[in-house]
């Protein structure tokens, strides 16, 4: 298994570097063809998509169409694929950012009660309490 940064996700969804473009393309030749081979821990996944916003301002529908390009290539292994499969439902479906998502997604597949926050933003979420 080979672990992926942030920067080596970026340049894949944004193909705005055509030398490093090559590299990925020659990692992805290499390593990618064993399902769960390349993996994505949940930090890098939520640091790469608020990089899309922030720095790239890329709209929402671009960072569901990144996440999504993850979740359906088998070579991208991911700390909990489920969550982030919950998390992207809840992202497309709502106003709160992807980090928000994720961290209600996992908190629920760990048989959390409730997520406890006072971001009154999250209080639409399910299983979000405002306290």
């Amino acid at each position: 298994m080979i672990g992926v940064d942030t920067n080596v996700l970026l340049r894949l969804w944004l193909n705005d570097d055509r030398a490093q473009s090559k590299r990925i393309d020659q990692l992805l030749a290499e390593h990618g063809g064993l399902p769960g081979s390349l993996l994505v821990t949940d930090v890098v996944l939520v640091e790469a998509v608020w990089t899309l916003k922030s720095a790239f301002e890329q709209d929402k529908q671009a960072q569901l169409i990144a996440v999504r390009s993850l979740l359906e290539e088998t070579a991208f292994a991911f700390e909990d694929r489920e969550a982030v499969a919950a998390a992207l439902t809840l992202f497309e479906s709502g106003s709160c950012g992807f980090a928000d998502c994720l961290v209600v997604a996992k908190h629920a597949r760990q048989g959390c009660d409730f997520t406890a926050t006072f971001d009154r933003g999250m209080r639409k979420l399910p299983g979000v309490k405002v306290i």
